[in-house]
């Protein structure tokens, strides 16, 4: 691998097992996973065998993880948390302002669940959730965040990358809407970490979550939190354990609070999915952020030229600033659950969504999954069509 060929993807794609099964365009709910994973498995079983855990259940251990999770991610290790999951991550937010009756926050109507959810029981203290509209294009343009904010907004709670059609967000410009307000940014970046080469440290964000079970090639359970020296202290830990606090003295009737991110961490950490995130991120930085960005650019491009050619529409905006790797295409009427369950069959893995298809690659995939993924869909779409007019 030189620096301006980047890796053989020919080579990576033959350590994803399932990548020969079927094609697999699902990343968006969740990655195929790499042999890294089962060796790093392996590895973490045999000390538990051999030594009983002494690196297995290592805090030291976890410090490692914790320094090249956090370079390879292009955040300071000392801001960066492991958490289990993005909504662990946005329910540290919401539970650990000091809000006050009359305060309010700021998300959209395309947020997922877990950017959602946890803002809900706020408004039993008095907090107001304000909702941005999509357009007719189905973007959230950070204007329509600006008509909603006012002095007593404290946070503006937004997707790098939605989940439905994958529009990705100007955070640049939610930095500065908030920025001079005082208003904490919240990004929910499981769509894109991963999948964009940039740092979490220059997305201008104060808080970063993110499942690790997407692009990081991580298990479920393991994810990260990235806050700001902003909002460090902003942020009271709505739990405590014994990582919270800079002393392990147990008589200490008021222990301050770790003077960095571990005031996040409670409790024993899950030992085994960050020793796999560890080597999955590992494994990442060998490639390169910026070949996997050029990479899913590519594959990307080939399906929305594809699906231009076959009279698709696409609900994705076509401009890469505005998209990462998440592709939707509206199905003209048919049943996207149906077409989901067809293209299954077929050994293709897409995902209805709100009444579209959306695919979304990664660097298993090759050219001739994404060929296969429109030929097949192309084929039940004129089927559905044929079936309709012999039905009239």
């Amino acid at each position: 691998m030189t620096p301006t060929s980047g890796p053989d993807w020919a080579g990576v794609r033959s350590r994803f097992a399932a990548a020969s099964r079927f094609a697999y365009l699902d990343l968006a709910r969740k990655a195929l996973l790499p042999d890294t994973v089962r060796r790093a498995t392996d590895e973490w079983l045999a000390d538990v065998d051999e030594t009983g855990g002494r690196r297995a259940f290592s805090m030291a251990e976890i410090e490692a993880a914790r320094a090249d999770v956090a370079r390879v991610w292009g955040a300071p290790a000392d801001r960066l948390a492991f958490v289990k999951n993005t909504s662990e991550g946005i329910n540290i937010v919401a539970l650990g302002l000091d809000w006050r009756p009359g305060d309010n926050l700021v998300i959209s109507t395309e947020e997922h669940e877990n950017n959602t959810f946890p803002w809900r029981p706020l408004a039993e203290r008095g907090v107001e959730l304000r909702i941005a509209r999509a357009g007719p294009d189905g973007t959230v343009p950070v204007d329509a965040y600006r008509e909603l904010v006012d002095a007593r907004t404290r946070v503006v709670a937004v997707a790098w990358v939605t989940y439905g059609i994958g529009h990705r967000a100007d955070l640049a410009a939610f930095a500065e809407l908030c920025r001079g307000r005082g208003i904490l940014l919240v990004v929910d970046a499981v769509q894109g970490l991963g999948i964009l080469a940039d740092p979490i440290a220059g997305l201008g964000a104060d808080v970063v979550a993110a499942g690790g079970h997407k692009a990081q090639f991580s298990l479920a359970g393991a994810g990260i939190f990235h806050v700001s020296d902003r909002a460090l202290d902003r942020l009271r830990p709505p739990y405590a354990a014994k990582f919270s606090f800079a002393t392990l003295d147990r008589t200490d009737p008021a222990p301050a609070r770790a003077p960095d991110a571990h005031r996040y961490e409670y409790g024993n950490p899950n030992f085994l999915g960050i020793w796999v995130q560890r080597r999955s991120a590992l494994m990442v930085e060998e490639w390169g952020r910026a070949h996997v960005e050029a990479r899913i650019r590519a594959l990307t491009d080939r399906l929305i030229d594809g699906a231009r050619r076959l009279g698709l529409r696409v609900a994705t905006p076509v401009e890469w600033p505005r998209r990462a790797g998440i592709v939707s295409f509206d199905p003209g009427g048919r049943d996207a659950d149906r077409l989901e369950a067809l293209l299954a069959e077929d050994g293709v893995r897409a995902a209805a969504k709100d009444g579209r298809i959306r695919a979304a690659p990664h660097v298993y995939n090759d050219e001739a999954d994404i060929d296969r993924f429109l030929d097949r869909l192309a084929f039940h779409l004129r089927r559905n069509a044929t079936a309709a007019e012999a039905a009239q």
